[in-house]
């Protein structure tokens, strides 16, 4: 008879150390908080670029799911910890010594794993679909209504116990964390198959199967479950741990390949990464099922999705995202060699010997990066091209709706680009972190944005716009570049020699952003120079903030350069000479120019809460893109402020005189009189922003990468409690109060 009491008593146990880790809960608090919030902005515009009708709403229930199903896929990592994470950390035999049954520790383990991802997903999902409700109420009333929501949401909490139960068979049956995260692929592709098996679903309008999909997912999880009650005994658990500790070390053999001639450094470093992972089974098996069998079985399934839809037109514009999805599939899951390049030699004992070889550092780098690169690169292009081939000999028709002979340049740069990002981004994480645990609960930085550009891919490649997936690509070679170039720049064997026992402190990091917060110092000043000063707004506005836009000098150009971007766009849209549906959808706002909303402080409280939500995501989103949404954000203001007076005097509106058509008159009305504090407040806004994204790429010589973002996250901070926060503040109640009664004085309203 099983005691509930003692179930939740590990639970509890379980669910405090999960949340009392800053690793797990800083990402989970971007993907709980912050990934809806972009989301939600993001589908707000989805119509402007899909001209099938309809599809954009259907499309925003997906994205229901998606931000559900990312958190929960994220907790997968604690999931797979649940019981080999103990033994890494030598706690295992005190846990299996509590005077507990086994299917109570085993239910405690499984109920705490499931905790996190189920509450995290619940949050995500309601924060999104209250974002539409509240700023897109017509999307969200096409979209979304009680039945559909309950259904997505017992979709995400299935595929949450599915995977979190597969995570813990896994975890109690394998004997170390690298093994567990190598094997983690047979939960996540099956998993985001059914993702994409319900993205065709709500696309297509069946939401009746998708009750099916979820029964199947109940089934399952309910059977992974028993499967793991069954198979769970401690003392084969205990008797495993013994063996394994008194395993002799494994030692490295001699190779005999022709490899043994090369002489290059960064060729010989190539080699013996690369006898390393060709010989260990966890990493073949996947790699040679995922590059192999998973487009054998997308295609082997296609019939199904052919009788299901009864039209292949629809699925052909599927076609080349699905070889895209195919290659990175082998891509993500090869990320975990390359996150152990550095961090893995360190748990290996073999980091020392490592760096003693007689090599500079930037062969070092460069020799691990390649042989990162080279497993992924290779199980993403064989992946691909089984796949293509598969589908030219088995449904040619499909092949040519696919458009694949025009596409299959693109699609190979973009896997070569996304495989660059990975590897480059996972690297730097391996060189700068303690454990093979930290680095792969930190690796959401890379996976995660990755995998959402890749999924909102598939909303321009259903549509046909393969124009937009070529900036996405260009983007991916823009930012690999810089993780590249940030991962040599801030390579130093020394300093991982010395945080060898160095544990990441999260107290210390914020000791630190306190001290750079109180006392502004240029970027390469190390801490112990800073005199210890205490916060001081006078001094911050006296002598800092000068300072401060000095250092700010390039960033500020890049800003008004965005901003002068944005105006050449908008005045080219407006001219009609592109995008002209885009264009036309601004003539329908123009009709309603001169009705405004009566003037009021609760119009105002409005506008200054999204223009905060604006200026607080898009920089924080930046140091993850390296400052992309920093830079769009004054290209769209200023961009859609030209676009506007542009389409006026398109229309035959005079730039000299007043009047209802006038460009002039909508300058003066709606632009002017709030914009004259607003734009210039979101011109330093960005510049920051972009400070904040340079911080990963250059450091300042004799800095850290991690004391270099720690300075700009402080000054970012500082100046926006000081002086952004209150221009926002200043604006929303011009915008809100004065600029309605100069409209309805110009307009006549």
């Amino acid at each position: 008879m099983l005691n509930f009491s003692h179930i939740l008593t590990i639970s509890r146990r379980e669910v405090r150390e999960t949340l009392s880790d800053w690793r797990v809960v800083a990402p989970m608090f971007i993907l709980t908080l912050l990934f809806p919030q972009l989301l939600a902005f993001a589908a707000g515009r989805a119509v402007d670029f899909l001209d099938t009708e309809g599809l954009a709403v259907r499309l925003v229930s997906f994205a229901v799911l998606l931000v559900g199903f990312i958190p929960a896929s994220f907790s997968l990592i604690t999931a797979l910890e649940s019981f080999v994470g103990e033994r890494e950390r030598n706690t295992l035999e005190s846990l299996l010594a509590l005077p507990l049954a086994d299917n109570e520790i085993y239910l405690g383990k499984l109920i705490s794993s499931l905790f996190t991802p189920l509450v995290a997903s619940i949050i995500a999902m309601l924060i999104f679909v209250a974002l539409l409700l509240g700023f897109l109420p017509e999307l969200y009333f096409e979209a979304i209504n009680v039945a559909r929501f309950s259904l997505l949401l017992l979709l995400v909490t299935t595929m949450a116990l599915v995977m979190v139960t597969g995570a813990v068979v896994i975890s109690v049956h394998i004997s170390s964390i690298r093994a567990a995260n190598l094997m983690s692929s047979f939960i996540l592709v099956p998993m985001a198959g059914v993702l994409q098996m319900a993205a065709l679903l709500i696309i297509n309008d069946h939401w009746a199967h998708l009750w099916m999909v979820a029964a199947a997912l109940v089934v399952l999880g309910i059977i992974l479950v028993r499967i793991g009650m069954r198979t769970f005994n401690r003392e084969e658990l205990l008797a495993r741990e013994q063996t394994q500790s008194q395993r002799p070390p494994k030692e490295r053999a001699t190779p005999r390949y022709a490899w043994n001639r090369l002489r290059h450094p960064v060729l010989l470093i190539m080699r013996r990464e690369i006898i390393e992972v060709a010989s260990d089974w966890r990493v073949l098996l996947p790699f040679f099922v995922l590059s192999l069998g998973l487009p054998a079985a997308l295609v082997a399934g296609t019939d199904f999705a052919l009788n299901f839809l009864e039209e292949p037109n629809v699925f052909g514009p599927i076609i080349p995202f699905a070889a895209l999805l195919v290659g990175f599939v082998p891509a993500s899951f090869a990320l975990i060699t390359a996150i152990e390049s550095f961090v893995g030699e360190r748990e290996r004992n073999t980091l020392e010997s490592l760096l003693a070889m007689p090599i500079s550092d930037r062969h070092l780098y460069i020799g691990k990066l390649l042989a990162a690169l080279m497993v992924p690169l290779t199980g993403s292009l064989l992946a691909m091209g089984f796949f293509l081939g598969l589908i030219r000999g088995f449904y040619p028709q499909l092949f040519f709706l696919g458009r694949i002979p025009d596409l299959f340049g693109l699609l190979v740069l973009m896997l070569v680009a996304i495989n660059l990002l990975l590897v480059a981004g996972a690297v730097i994480l391996s060189s700068h972190v303690s454990s093979v645990r930290a680095a792969t609960l930190m690796a959401s930085v890379v996976l995660v944005p990755t995998t959402v550009a890749l999924q909102i891919q598939a909303l321009f490649f259903i549509a046909r716009r393969y124009e937009i997936i070529w900036f996405f690509l260009y983007a991916f070679i823009v930012v690999a570049i810089a993780l590249m170039r940030s991962g040599l720049i801030s390579f130093n064997r020394e300093e991982i020699l010395s945080r060898e026992h160095e544990e990441l402190s999260l107290w210390r990091v914020l000791r630190n952003f306190r001290t750079l917060f109180n006392e502004h110092r240029p970027a390469h000043t190390p801490l112990s120079a800073y005199a210890g000063l205490p916060f001081a707004p006078r001094r911050f506005y006296r002598t800092e903030l000068p300072a401060i836009l000095y250092e700010l000098r390039l960033p500020l150009g890049c800003a008004m350069l965005a901003a002068g971007a944005g105006i050449w766009l908008g005045l080219d849209i407006g001219r009609g000479a592109t995008l002209p549906r885009f264009a036309a959808l601004f003539d329908e706002l123009l009709e309603s120019l001169g009705q405004v909303p009566a003037p009021s402080f609760s119009l105002a409280a409005g506008i200054f809460a999204n223009n905060l939500r604006v200026s607080v995501l898009s920089n924080i989103f930046s140091v993850l893109s390296f400052g992309l949404f920093a830079f769009l954000v004054p290209f769209i203001a200023f961009g859609q402020v030209a676009l506007a007076a542009a389409r006026l005097a398109y229309a035959g509106g005079n730039w000299y005189a007043l009047g209802a058509d006038s460009p002039l008159q909508f300058l003066l009305a709606y632009v002017l009189p709030h914009g004259i504090i607003e734009l210039p407040t979101f011109i330093l806004s960005t510049a920051l922003g972009l400070r904040l994204g340079a911080a990963l790429l250059a450091p300042p010589p004799g800095s850290s990468v991690g004391h270099n973002l720690l300075w700009a996250l402080a000054t970012y901070a500082k100046v926006w409690l000081l002086l952004i926060a209150p221009l926002v503040a200043l604006s929303a109640l011009v915008e809100g109060l004065v600029t309605p009664r100069i409209i309805m004085l110009l307009y006549g309203g």
